[in-house]
């Protein structure tokens, strides 16, 4: 068997799916449901999911795909961040009507610097007439190509364009002739991370409400254009109540993990490594991540272990239950055992159980503050009400939590002192163990001690009447555990 130094980080990829392009076409876990999100012929798509779930992977996996696969006819690829396209404009306007067309110009700004770009000569952005490239009226139902370089087309004075040496001065018939060679070309906008830094409030409301809004538009008025784009599930929720947001509801797809994807996309990540680093192994030749996963993951991992009081079980029960159906927390879980078990156990030894029992203290510290970050915005004094868990039991029912929340949290404060949670005012503990249940601090655990019902399962469990008549089990995630000191 091959020796894999399972302490690189190389091994498990990159946490980050947008800085991992080069190798996305061997580490990226493809699965079945995701072609509707690259069908060329479907206009508008939204892929929504929690932070660390693999939305900017998923873009970075499609524009690799538009890039190299001869069904996409080599289209404009335009790959930005909500920074990019904010970075362009002045979005502090606060209402909808009038984002959603400067949103409008915004984007053609961007896709005529991309157009620019592939002509051969650079637009300054400064220089573009914001006004001229938002008359859309006079060209819906075009081609956005066309419409856009007929636009600009003797609109721009040449001293406001920055000519490559080997560009002749007369760029108008440069793009005319761009035009005659491009007639149907396909562009698609890849905008990713458009809800970065949101804050709850009417102001970043108005901003990224109108941003979809303004993509529904533009790719219903334009047969050339497909755009793509990411949103966090929780911002999505903060933003539904807004104009015209319920139309796009019929755009969006949702990434959920089950443990089996879970387990394969390990897996693929570990031959991935095999095949690029040992390519004339076996293991690189014969090994098939759909049949031979749990090999895969004993190339790294020391496996069968005793698990959860039932026995022997395969090491991959424990890995799925820290990672909490995230797959960039099981890589990061796995980077960090490895490197408990190199200083341990040297550089020939297997990862085992007890380098990841060892890391879980940091390894959930680091959890809490991914949780701050991602949910502040839905509940300001999120990392009180964190902190109010510490020293509890491990297992409660609906009783239990309304008594740990009231003593630990509220302490004799009124309603009014305690902030909005997700947006509506506080009335009760409840409130609060459901907002724990969401952002997944706490799941339902059945009776066998192993099976966990999550909020992507059940939403509405914990406001249920079954549960208010403390019929139901609930637990602390093990994620959390051990940097929260449960009992």
């Amino acid at each position: 068997m091959i020796v894999i130094p399972f302490y690189k980080e190389e091994v498990f990829g990159n946490l980050a799916g947008e800085d991992h392009k080069e190798d996305i076409q061997s580490t990226f876990y493809d699965r079945g449901d995701f072609q509707e999100f690259y069908n060329p012929y479907k206009k508008l798509s939204i892929v929504s999911a929690r932070k660390g779930m693999g939305k900017s992977a998923l873009l970075s996996f499609l524009e690799y795909k538009l890039h190299n696969e001869s069904e996409y006819n080599s289209p404009l690829v335009i790959n930005v961040t909500g920074t990019d396209l904010q970075g362009l404009g002045d979005f502090s306007q606060k209402d909808h009507i009038y984002l959603e067309n400067y949103w409008k110009k915004i984007i053609c700004k961007k896709i005529i610097i991309a157009l620019g770009a592939q002509v051969g000569f650079a637009f300054s952005s400064n220089e573009i007439s914001m006004v001229e490239l938002a008359e859309l009226e006079g060209f819906k139902e075009k081609n956005l190509v066309g419409g856009l370089l007929s636009r600009i087309k003797g609109k721009i004075p040449a001293a406001s364009i920055e000519v490559q040496n080997s560009i002749p001065d007369n760029y108008g018939a440069i793009l005319d002739n761009y035009l005659e060679k491009n007639t149907n070309q396909i562009i698609w906008l890849l905008v990713d991370d458009i809800d970065a830094k949101f804050l709850n409030n009417e102001e970043f409301q108005a901003r990224v409400g109108s941003f979809f809004s303004a993509i529904r538009a533009l790719s219903n008025d334009f047969s050339n254009l497909r755009i793509r784009a990411t949103v966090r599930s929780d911002v999505w929720s903060c933003l539904r109540h807004l104009e015209d947001l319920d139309k796009i509801d019929q755009y969006m797809f949702e990434i959920v993990w089950i443990q089996r994807n879970m387990r394969l996309i390990l897996a693929k990540k570990i031959l991935s490594y095999i095949q690029k680093n040992f390519p004339n192994s076996p293991e690189a030749k014969n090994n098939k991540i759909e049949r031979d996963y749990n090999k895969l993951i004993e190339h790294v991992f020391d496996s069968p272990i005793n698990w959860n009081d039932s026995g022997s079980a395969h090491v991959f029960e424990a890995i799925n239950a820290f990672s909490n159906r995230r797959p960039r927390w099981m890589l990061q879980l796995c980077i960090m055992a490895g490197k408990k078990a190199k200083e341990e156990s040297g550089l020939n030894k297997r990862i085992k159980l007890k380098h990841i029992n060892y890391i879980l203290q940091e390894y959930g510290k680091r959890r809490r503050d991914d949780l701050i970050k991602e949910h502040k915005h839905q509940f300001s004094e999120i990392e009180l009400l964190i902190d109010s868990l510490r020293a509890t039991e491990k297992e409660f029912n609906y009783q239990d939590i309304v008594e740990v929340i009231q003593e630990n949290y509220i302490r004799g404060r009124s309603n009014e002192q305690i902030p909005k949670v997700d947006g509506a005012h506080y009335a009760h503990c409840e409130d609060l163990g459901n907002f724990l249940y969401k952002i997944g601090l706490i799941s339902r655990i059945h009776d066998d001690r192993i099976k966990f019902t999550h909020f992507v399962d059940d939403p509405d469990l914990f406001k249920s009447a079954k549960n208010r008549e403390n019929a139901l089990n609930w637990s602390i995630h093990p994620a959390y555990r051990d940097f929260l000191n449960i009992r």
